[in-house]
């Protein structure tokens, strides 16, 4: 018992004198060296002539890319700051900004900027809909620097953000990776790696590689990117088929990203031509003329989320959704439910007016497909969906009791819209 106590007494000793040892590595209170951090970066934000460019990832997953942010920050807390986010590179918003103590030195955007919030919204409706848009950080913890280099931690997403001192007016680079933006706009590559050639998907800055391995497995990797002044770089180093893969240069001639990194500068991605008449999400908004063969109706379609729209004044009981296809650059409008009466649902159904059948399947609508030579902007909306022998040239709005087909709903207004259909955009 004595040599227990004895043994208990001297591990006592020892312990404080270890905390001891730890205590008197700094000469300083952790709230006095926080303080001191807090007033070198500070300096550090301020001393840029051109400001400050950000490498933003917003989602933890980093499933929208990446878009940069130029920052100049001002005396008053105040920091005027430009994106390529929009392909708007001249627009800079002005608002206010804090360096506070929390787990450590953060960088906060207090007030609300137009440009850069919008990726912390959660009331937008695109990125993952409202109540989520893209689930970015406008909070940010201090991790390191140098003179020319600030890393940043995401409070929310834990993302690593990256932010260098401009070396020329934000608006230099910000024209240069707007027109790459534009300029590589598509929505597949072709991958050429160890000689191998294959599809690339690309949507919302990322590229999404899938291909097989041996043994027929296929992997699948995906690489969120940000441009750069001459090409893309993936949020962090990815491997593809024993390649490893970050930087890339863009030559507008090929339309070819071209890596660089060591081991890997035979890899190429070369863009693939869009389809035929494809049209950005932004082209469809805006006023049409709903044509079918007995009239002709002025519509309009209202931003709904990134993959729908809503086009009101078809009827003005109820509004139409209306799909937006991003691989075909085209629209669709399925069979839907579009209200109640009673206790029984409305619903616009495909419609085989040749044959007279009709389905209030989901799958099964029209789809946009441009008019070719057309002077004005004019879409056919043909049938989509597999449907037996039949196939979707008219709509029609129809009472339903469950699965049980009432019958032909008059009481809203024209019910039958009869083919062949199209959609005529005004000027």
């Amino acid at each position: 018992m004595k040599k227990i106590i004895y043994t208990f007494f001297v591990f006592s000793i020892l312990l404080s004198s270890c905390v001891q040892d730890v205590d008197d590595v700094f000469d300083e209170p952790s709230s006095v060296r926080v303080e001191k951090a807090l007033a070198e970066y500070q300096a550090l934000l301020k001393s840029a002539e051109y400001g400050w460019a950000m490498e933003y990832y917003p989602s933890s997953t980093q499933a929208y890319g990446g878009y940069l942010f130029t920052m100049k920050f001002k005396d008053g807390d105040q920091v005027t700051v430009s994106t390529d986010a929009f392909e708007e590179a001249e627009k800079e918003v002005t608002s206010l900004y804090s360096l506070k103590k929390d787990i450590g030195p953060t960088l906060n955007f207090d007030t609300y900027n137009e440009l850069f919030h919008h990726f912390s919204d959660p009331d937008i409706i695109d990125g993952g809909g409202k109540g989520k848009g893209y689930e970015g950080d406008y909070e940010f913890i201090f991790r390191s620097h140098t003179d020319n280099e600030i890393i940043l931690r995401g409070k929310k997403t834990n993302n690593v953000i990256k932010m260098t001192r401009l070396t020329e007016p934000p608006m230099t680079l910000l024209d240069k990776t707007v027109k790459l933006s534009k300029e590589t706009f598509t929505t597949t590559y072709t991958a050429n790696i160890g000689g191998k050639t294959f599809i690339v998907p690309m949507e919302d800055h990322v590229f999404l590689f899938s291909y097989e391995t041996e043994g027929e497995k296929t992997e699948s990797v995906s690489g969120p990117y940000i441009f750069t002044a001459t090409g893309i770089k993936f949020y962090e180093p990815i491997e593809v088929m024993g390649k490893t893969l970050e930087n890339f240069t863009w030559d507008s001639a090929t339309k070819t990203f071209t890596c660089t990194d060591q081991g890997a500068t035979d890899v190429k991605l070369t863009a693939n031509e869009l389809p035929e008449g494809y049209m950005k999400y932004k082209d469809f908004l805006g006023a049409w003329d709903f044509v079918y063969a007995g009239g002709r109706i002025p519509v309009t379609l209202e931003e709904d989320s990134q993959t729908s729209f809503l086009m009101v004044g078809f009827n003005p009981n109820y509004k139409l959704l209306v799909n937006y296809d991003k691989s075909a650059g085209g629209i669709r409008i399925m069979s839907q439910k579009v209200g109640n009466t009673g206790n029984n649902e409305v619903w616009l159904c495909a419609w085989d007016a040749t044959t007279g059948n009709l389905f209030k399947n989901t799958a099964l609508g029209v789809a946009s497909k441009p008019r070719a030579n057309a002077e004005d902007i004019i879409i056919d909306l043909e049938s989509y969906g597999v449907w037996a022998d039949h196939e979707v040239n008219s709509l029609i709005v129809w009472e339903m009791k469950g699965n049980e087909y009432v019958g032909e709903f008059k009481k809203w207004g024209t019910s039958r819209y009869t083919g062949p259909l199209s959609m005529i955009k005004n000027k």
